[in-house]
């Protein structure tokens, strides 16, 4: 977003904020500095990054050795500056609609099939949809290191009746400028 518009300029209890794997992947294991970085982050502008139940999925395999006996995901749950969202409620048309937006914009873009398009991207859209559905936020922040992804959930939130509600924030700036 760049200095203009930092990423934590509009941060306040009701903004979500929904990460992505890439973006926990990218800060490495705990000892990481790019790691501290996003925790120190998280807590100095009071903010839980809430990841889907497949974003968990896909964290929850990284290997043992990052510190013996705990994934970093499980760490940041630990220390209460990441939750594991909910599941949406996928018969929600709303949902539903956001998900197919999601995948069908990454396949336009990628120019993949939508049938190749990771799960869990589309659940990114399901649950900032969620978050705003619910009220549990007036604004969704997601972050993650794809592109389309982010794009897409933007996209289809805004295709949906949430415009001006959502922004798409590139996971490897926001950790180039925490560090």
């Amino acid at each position: 977003m760049g200095a203009e518009n930092p990423p934590y300029a509009d941060v306040d209890e009701s903004v979500a904020w929904v990460g992505d794997t890439g973006l926990f992947i990218a800060c490495g294991r705990q000892q990481n500095n790019k790691y501290t970085a996003l925790e120190r982050f998280a807590r100095r502008h009071d903010i839980t990054f809430l990841i889907p139940q497949r974003v968990y999925e896909e964290l929850g395999d990284a290997p043992d050795r990052s510190t013996p006996g705990q994934t970093p995901i499980d760490s940041a749950i630990d220390a209460g500056w990441v939750t594991v969202a909910d599941e949406p409620d996928y018969t929600d048309s709303t949902v539903s609609r956001v998900m197919d937006g999601v995948r069908r914009y990454i396949a336009d873009s990628s120019n993949r099939n939508e049938d190749h398009i990771e799960k869990a991207d589309a659940a990114l859209g399901a649950v900032a949809a969620n978050c705003l559905l619910t009220r549990d936020a007036a604004f969704v922040v997601v972050v993650t290191t794809d592109i389309d992804a982010g794009e897409g959930v933007v996209a289809a939130l805004e295709a949906n009746g949430f415009e001006d509600r959502v922004r798409f924030e590139d996971g490897f700036e926001l950790i180039d400028e925490i560090t």
